[in-house]
């Protein structure tokens, strides 16, 4: 893990951010149509590249691999048991897919920062 003054905070709101993604994604199906008929990948594409963004500033880089394996891990044991359970969800592959595209994306903006965008955020708060 990266040197960060607020590391605990960092990793508690990465926590909790997870939380909320699982929770989104395994509570039951309200049964209501989108509008927009891709929406749900975008939703898929768009939380897994903020989970990812988050969890990959964490550490060093020499772990990126491992965090974004850990991701693809998440998404696909999330569309497992969407298709296990009995609440109005469905595994798809499409999802897994944009799950990957998001973590994918997350990790290429990751690779051309210098730095940890937490560090970064850290050095704007200390007092000069």
């Amino acid at each position: 893990m990266r040197p960060l003054h607020w590391a605990l905070w960092w990793v508690l709101g990465g926590a909790l951010l997870f939380a909320l993604i699982v929770y989104a994604c395994l509570r039951p199906s309200s049964g209501m149509s989108s509008w927009l008929p891709q929406l749900d990948k975008l939703q898929h594409a768009g939380a897994f590249f903020v989970l990812s963004f988050w969890c990959l500033a964490l550490v060093e880089r020499r772990a990126y691999l491992r965090v974004t394996l850990v991701m693809i891990a998440v998404g696909a044991g999330i569309e497992v048991a969407q298709g296990v359970m009995a609440l109005g969800r469905s595994a798809e592959w499409l999802d897994l897919l944009a799950d990957v595209i998001g973590i994918l994306l997350a990790l290429a903006v990751s690779l051309v920062q210098r730095e940890s965008w937490f560090a970064k955020v850290e050095t704007w708060t200390q007092p000069s």
